[in-house]
């Protein structure tokens, strides 16, 4: 049977990065150069692997017009919840491009539009997916800081889980040319930066975490349930820290990141 493995979860987590890494390594899948959903490709034959982070809400209606037709498999993008409420994006200059109760979204060259669902909504359609009926095999849960601190790990896991073949190794592909519509939703085409985790601390994001985090008290249970945190503390001490003055000094120690992602097995929470 034919299969199509799906990229989706949480938006600003690394998504596109990642499919550009599978696009120039992945053997006999077929990777269109563009976003799409699932959905548009299952009546095609042939092995497909398609990302789209709002695939994760589509879940249903996708499995259901795969059934009898093709295997589907997926990996859920995930990141640090503060790194993603801090992220730009330069066509939205002016605001930060995901909140907890929504996000901008973009379509061709139409001005973005804050209508799209926000990190809440979204962490809790990965929950349902992860419970529900489609995956009785797992998902692999991918953490942004994984892919950063060990793609070939990540590249090892896959090829483990899924089966899949790899021509080279994640590493060791530059980062290749964009086209343009992937080079938008990276925000520019540009390399694995490492110093983009953990950017949360950064004093110019400190009233953002405090309004979105007393906003959203849920947010914290958020956190403690990927494992960014133990528990609300660091929230309480982030609080009680006074605003920082003055230029941040160079090379501070980004947030440390958890080694958790992998296959999940249905039901683990």
């Amino acid at each position: 049977m034919d299969r199509h493995l799906i990229i989706a979860g949480q938006g600003r987590a690394g998504s596109t990065l990642f499919y550009s890494m599978l696009r120039h390594t992945l053997r006999g899948v077929h990777l269109p150069e563009t976003e799409m959903s699932a959905a548009a490709l299952l009546a095609l034959p042939g092995d497909f692997c398609t990302k789209r982070p709002n695939d994760i809400l589509d879940i249903d209606q996708i499995g259901a017009a795969a059934k009898g037709r093709k295997r589907i498999d997926l990996i859920v993008t995930l990141r640090d919840p503060r790194d993603i409420l801090t992220s730009r994006h330069d066509r939205v200059p002016d605001d930060y491009f995901c909140s907890a109760d929504a996000c901008y979204t973009m379509f061709g060259v139409a001005a973005p539009k804050r209508n799209g669902p926000g990190l809440i909504e979204v962490h809790q359609a990965i929950i349902d997916v992860a419970q529900g009926p489609w995956f009785p095999q797992g998902v692999y849960f991918l953490k942004y800081e994984d892919l950063l601190a060990d793609p070939d790990a990540v590249q090892r896991d896959l090829a483990a889980g899924f089966g899949l073949r790899f021509d080279a190794a994640f590493s060791a592909t530059r980062p290749p040319v964009q086209s343009w519509e992937m080079q938008r939703a990276m925000g520019g085409d540009r390399p694995l930066e490492h110093s983009r985790k953990g950017r949360w601390r950064g004093p110019e994001h400190r009233d953002r975490i405090l309004d979105q985090f007393t906003r959203f008290p849920q947010l914290l249970d958020i956190l403690v349930a990927l494992e960014y945190e133990p528990d609300a503390g660091w929230f309480d001490a982030f609080r009680a820290q006074p605003p920082m003055t003055g230029p941040l000094a160079e090379g501070a120690a980004p947030a440390a990141a958890w080694r958790g992602s992998g296959r999940q097995e249905k039901g683990e929470s």
